[in-house]
């Protein structure tokens, strides 16, 4: 070997890269450097010449022996190019060094002087850092494509040496532009800029660049594909080299234009607000929790002089009360701010002037989401006219109890059925003297009236309901002055008094003393008399009628109201009424005199001054021994002031409702025995259940069934002692039959003895709150469990099975290759083994699925996946083998199109189920395979059907979902399908019902939770 050749020896074994030199013709090796030799496994000499695919295959480099090899090399001797292959890894297992890493096989054509093809040079390179490397960058990026789609921000990324912007997909459902090469450059995100913001934001921009900083915020108007303009905060980050110069920048923008404008619009509603409290004749205020006055509207400075804008030093709205108001209006006050509860209270107000009127304030609380107090709404409405009204009846009724307690007759009540003496005149004391007193039953008072059958005519009353009046009845008296017995004759009344449900609670009595009228007429005349100054000393109008209503007598009020006279008295009615209240006083005299019964009607009289006012009528029946009217005797009562307080009140309950429609929760009001006798609006949105309908038919059954003991115990048992109601449940909403959990609270409405007279109660929904604290729960045991398979798993995989398994697979691959056999069943036990090597790898592959849909569990959240959808994309992976079958598959998702479900689980779930109906399908008949929902007590069901060999479930019902269990031996399998399948549903809170009859198909029923049901 000459000095030439040594050298370039020395250098070829330099070389840090296996080398090795090929003959064109036959491919022999010629060369190899010393990398080379080490990489075949240390060959001698003795391999020169040979072939190189008889040398790679016979050592351990046999990985380098690519399949394209003979192609490749065949064109770097036909095309003169270079040629590169990128083989795969070594095999795991082997103890050179090489497992596990990648090369890189350049072959490249060396060319004699004359220019002939002389040799072919291989360089075997290790490019295993670089391939694991690309792979990392690989995994990063999809990491980041994949966060990228799961935000709810417009992601975007720039790369500044390009030009180009990368964008997920939500930048086009934000703005409408399709993701495209030509919307992808920074040029086109600044003509999308609104001119007005283009200027500033670049020049802020350039700022930052030029900086240090690497994290900015930027908000701007950018223009829609749609030509509107979308308000954005625009979140970066910029990347920066070792030099500090930008080269990237990453970004989020969102798109708050809604939030915006709702802050502007309620800018604006807060201004109505202002306007509508300004214009209203209330005084208006309110006050924060604490209750300090946050706002008083213009009506207070009108009233009262003050600027509250700047109010005096020290200064209260207390200040403004009357004295003897100021204590009685601050404990109200004061308790309302404790307990929460609407405050109510009448107290009068200085004005300018210095003068007090009266004012009914009113607040209420307005509570937050959380239920706690956020601040008050209160008002102050003048009611001065109508107390001062309300003082003047007061005093017009003691005057009445006096004037009845001196009318020259015998006026008593007598309440229940015992009689007991609730009022009597001084005429009715006076005659019988000190036994007969207020409280004692008229047997106790005075026992001689039984004796006399005074009593059986009072029971009489009491249980008919009719009036019954007596004329010159004799009834013998004890006379209180000298103890002796006297018979005096009366005309009385005995008119039954009807409570507002109509039944009769009591009895008036009205007897007039007549016994000197059959002696002399001038008696009678003076009684007479007497009566008319009776009923014209009373502040109501006495009106005798015949029983057609043609008037017979007015009392002297009757003349003093309406100004008419005497002469007048015929046409009295269409004088005084208006047309509408004489139509109905016709219609009552003629309903009256059929029943004979007491009517009361209310009327419009016209007054003097020509005012019309609200009185009410009482016409009470005199009848004759056959029960005919002999004529009416009525009472006309001025009501006016009584009648629009009445309508004050209902306005009132009106602004009570309207408030309650405002809260952000339900609303609810209970009578004492806790029936329910009000619900807002928001009942129905919550239950789908019409208002009217509740509180006709209660709400106990709109709760889950094992809900329902617990609850009604509760609430009896808080309507019942009076405690404060705090409890919670689950609603159903009837048209979705979803239930949600509801919050309720209640308070208690008492009067001054404490007794309660109404309920309180709010409804608010807390069924986010319950679905995490749920979900949470179902976390930690499913954790526990997928533990508990994965370890089990990885002990038997990683040291029972996979390595022995590896090895045998190696010896027996071996044997296969340098062995000879010769028995001719030989090739027989070698497929036979071979499958069964297959059916081990199978089954470890199925295992390791198995541990695959625990993790995916953990790591992945349930979505709302569409069936058919997902159907398609299953039938299409295994559409091979169902032509093969010539399996027809139908699909009805009609009843359910839609379930929330981990996605890649519930597509194991379709594939497995489907894949074993082809397995075992009857031979004898086409496959027939249906998949179809339906919805049971709102949970929805996923059925499974074919027409193949089906199970005898006597026999083997009980193993269906066993590891490794198989029912039919002609088909290959592991027996691990319907187990994964049973775990998969049931760790999704499913679980599976089987139906199947042998050699007429199996059904599975797939049983899944309600939407909204995985939180």
């Amino acid at each position: 070997m000459s000095a030439e050749q040594v050298d370039f020896q020395l250098l070829f074994d330099s070389l840090p890269s296996p080398h090795l030199v090929l003959q064109p013709e036959g491919l022999t090796l010629v060369a190899y450097n010393d990398s080379m030799r080490v990489l075949l496994g240390g060959v001698g000499p003795e391999v020169l010449g040979q072939p190189i695919t008889q040398v790679l295959d016979a050592g351990p480099a046999a990985f380098l022996h690519h399949p394209e090899w003979e192609q490749a090399v065949q064109e770097v001797v036909e095309q003169r190019k270079v040629r590169v292959l990128e083989t795969q890894p070594a095999l795991p297992g082997t103890d050179n060094g090489l497992a596990g890493r990648f090369w890189q096989l350049t072959l490249r054509p060396v060319a004699a002087p004359d220019g002939s093809l002389r040799y072919v040079l291989c360089r075997c390179l290790d490019v295993t850092e670089q391939r694991r490397a690309e792979q990392q960058e690989r995994i990063s990026h999809e990491g980041f494509t994949l966060l990228a789609r799961a935000t709810h921000d417009a992601i975007w990324d720039y790369d500044m040496r390009t030009g180009r912007i990368w964008r997920n997909e939500l930048f086009t459902t934000l703005f409408g532009y399709p993701v495209t090469p030509e919307n992808s450059t920074i040029d086109f995100w600044r003509s999308c800029l609104h001119p007005d913001d283009q200027p500033a934001l670049e020049n802020y921009l350039q700022i930052l660049l030029t900086g240090t900083d690497t994290a900015a915020t930027g908000e701007y108007r950018m223009r829609r594909a749609d030509g509107s303009w979308a308000e954005v905060v625009d979140r970066f980050y910029i990347m920066r080299d070792a030099q500090g110069q930008p080269y990237r920048m990453l970004g989020a923008m969102q798109d708050v234009t809604q939030t915006h404008r709702t802050k502007r619009d309620l800018r604006q509603s807060l201004a109505r607000f202002q306007v509508l409290a300004n214009f209203i004749p209330q005084l208006v205020w309110a006050v924060n929790q604490t209750g300090q006055a946050t706002y008083f509207n213009q009506r207070w400075q009108e009233y009262t002089g003050i600027d509250f804008t700047t109010p005096p030093p020290n200064f209260t709205w207390t200040h403004l009360l009357h004295p003897d108001d100021q204590v009685g209006a601050t404990q109200g006050w004061q308790q309302a701010l404790a307990t929460g509860n609407d405050y109510e209270a009448e107290f009068r107000i200085r004005d300018q002037h210095g003068q007090y009127r009266w004012f009914l304030a009113q607040a209420c609380p307005v509570r937050g989401t959380d239920g706690h107090i956020e601040q008050w709404f209160c008002t102050c409405t003048n009611i001065d006219d109508q107390k001062r009204t309300q003082l003047v009846l007061e005093e017009k009724d003691r005057q009445l109890q006096y004037i009845m307690g001196e009318v020259p007759a015998y006026i008593a009540t007598l309440l229940g059925p015992e009689h007991v003496i609730g009022f009597a005149n001084s005429n009715f004391r006076k005659l019988l003297g000190k036994q007969f007193q207020l409280g004692q039953s008229a047997r106790t008072a005075y026992s001689a009236l039984a004796r006399q059958g005074l009593l059986e005519l009072l029971d009489q009353v009491y249980a008919t309901g009719q009036r019954v009046a007596g004329h010159e009845r004799p009834v013998q008296v004890l006379t209180p002055i000298n103890g002796k017995r006297r018979i005096y004759y009366f005309d009385f009344v005995c008119q039954p008094l009807f409570n507002e449900a109509g039944t009769v609670h009591g009895i008036l009595v009205f007897a007039v003393d007549i016994t000197d009228r059959a002696l002399a007429n001038r008696r009678a005349e003076a009684m007479d008399v007497k009566m008319r100054l009776m009923t014209d000393s009373l502040p109501q109008i006495t009106v005798v009628t015949a029983p057609n209503g043609s008037v017979e007598y007015l009392s002297r009020q009757w003349f003093d109201y309406t100004g008419q006279t005497l002469a007048d008295r015929n046409r009295c009615w269409q004088l005084a009424l208006t047309a509408e209240d004489q139509r109905a006083l016709r219609a009552l005299l003629a309903h009256a005199a059929t029943t004979g019964q007491v009517h009361t009607q209310e009327l419009r009289l016209r007054r003097h001054d020509g005012e019309y006012r609200w009185h009410l009528g009482r016409l009470v029946p005199a009848l004759d021994e056959t029960g005919s009217v002999q004529r009416w005797y009525g009472s006309i009562t001025d009501i006016h002031e009584q009648r629009l307080l009445s309508d004050e009140l209902r306005r009132s309950e009106e602004q009570f409702r309207f408030l309650a429609e405002s809260v952000p929760a339900i609303v609810w009001t209970a009578r004492p025995d806790g029936q329910l006798d009000y619900l807002n609006s928001r009942w129905s949105l919550a239950t789908g259940v019409p208002v009217e309908d509740t509180l006709r038919e209660g709400w106990l059954h709109l709760l889950r069934p094992e809900q329902v003991a617990y609850t009604q115990q509760l609430f009896e048992q808080s309507m019942s002692t009076g405690q404060v109601l705090d409890m919670e449940n689950s609603l159903r909403h009837v048209p979705t039959g979803l239930y949600r959990w509801y919050l309720h609270r209640a308070q208690p409405l008492r009067d001054a003895s404490g007794a309660i007279v109404r309920w309180f109660g709010t409804t608010t929904d807390i069924d986010d709150y319950k679905r995490i604290q749920q979900h949470l729960e179902e976390k930690n045991a499913e954790l526990i469990r997928t533990n508990q398979d994965l370890d089990s798993f990885v002990y038997t995989a990683s040291h029972d099975l996979k390595q022995p398994i590896n090895n045998m697979a190696g010896i027996f691959e071996e044997l296969t290759r340098t062995a000879y056999f010769r028995d001719p069943d030989a090739v027989k036990l070698v497929a036979m083994f071979d499958k069964c090597l297959h059916q081990i790898y199978a089954t470890i592959h199925d295992l390791s699925e198995l541990v695959q849909v625990q993790k995916m569990r953990r790591g992945l959240t349930a979505e709302l996946v569409n069936l058919a959808q997902l159907t398609q994309e299953v039938l299409l992976s295994i559409e091979e083998p169902l032509n093969s079958a010539r399996a027809i598959v139908t699909t009805d998702f009609t009843a359910v199109p839609v379930v929330e479900f981990v996605r890649p689980n519930l597509q194991s779930v379709l594939y497995n189920l489907i894949s074993n109906a082809l397995k075992y399908a009857a031979p004898k008949r086409r496959l027939r395979i249906h998949l179809s929902t339906r919805l049971e007590e709102g949970h929805p069901v996923l059925l499974v059907q074919d027409n193949g060999l089906g199970i005898d479930l006597e026999r083997f019902g009980s193993q269906m979902f066993q590891l490794f269990r198989r029912f039919h031996s002609h088909v290959e399998g592991s027996g691990l399908g319907l187990y994964l399948v049973n775990r998969i549903v049931e760790s999704h809170g499913g679980h599976i019902v089987v139906e199947s009859k042998v050699n007429e198909g199996t059904t599975f029923q797939v049983h899944l939770l309600p939407l909204g049901a995985h939180g």
